[in-house]
C-alpha cells in the first residue's frame, strides 16, 4: 500500500479511536485532571521526512477533524500545528548522530523504549500545555493546568505505547 495512504488511514483511524474509544472511558474521580488526547501520536509517529510544511498542514487538518467531533472550535488543531511545529526538534534530539533515514517511522520499535519516551512524552505534555491552556483561557489557573497537562501526558503516552504494541509489526 502506497506509504501516504497508509499514513491517512492511520491518522484518520486514530481520530476515530479518540472520539469512539477514549474519549468514552471515565477515570473516575480524576476526569478533571486526565484527559488523554492520543490523536497526537498520529503526528508523532509520521515518517522523519516529511517536510515542516507538509507536517504542519498534516497536523491542521486532523486537528479540525477532532475539532468538529469535540466542538471545541479550533483548539486541538493550534495544539497539534504546535505539537508538529516541534516535532522535527525533539526529533534531532534522540536521532542517531547521522540522523534517520528519511522513510523510518518514529515509533517505539525504531527508537526503542528510553528515546520514545522521552520524545513521545515531551510532545505529548507540548500538546497538553497548549490545548488546557487555550481550553481555561484563565492565567490564574496555570498550576492546575500544569497539573492537568502532565497527568493526561502520562496517560497519553501509556495509551500511544499500547497502541503502538497491539498495531504495529515489530
Amino acid at each position: 500500500m502506497n506509504n501516504l495512504i497508509k499514513n491517512i488511514l492511520h491518522l484518520l483511524g486514530l481520530v476515530f479511536v479518540q472520539v469512539l474509544v477514549i474519549d468514552q472511558i471515565s477515570f473516575g474521580s480524576l476526569n478533571t485532571y486526565v484527559s488523554p488526547i492520543i490523536v497526537g501520536l498520529g503526528i508523532i509517529i509520521l515518517p522523519a521526512g516529511w517536510s515542516q510544511n507538509r507536517l504542519l498542514l498534516t497536523a491542521f487538518l486532523v486537528g479540525i477533524l477532532l475539532d468538529s467531533f469535540h466542538d471545541t472550535l479550533g483548539i486541538n488543531a493550534s495544539a497539534l500545528v504546535f505539537l508538529a511545529f516541534l516535532r522535527p526538534l525533539i526529533l534531532k534530539l534522540v536521532s542517531p548522530r547521522e540522523g534517520f533515514e528519511s522513510f523510518i517511522e518514529p515509533t517505539v520499535f525504531t527508537l526503542k523504549i528510553g528515546k520514545y519516551a522521552i520524545y513521545s512524552f515531551i510532545l505529548f505534555l507540548g500538546f497538553n500545555v497548549v490545548y488546557f491552556l487555550l481550553e481555561s483561557l484563565e492565567t490564574n489557573s496555570f498550576i492546575i493546568v500544569l497539573i492537568k497537562a502532565f497527568l493526561s501526558s502520562i496517560v497519553a503516552f501509556l495509551l500511544s505505547l499500547l497502541y503502538q504494541y497491539l498495531t504495529f509489526k515489530k
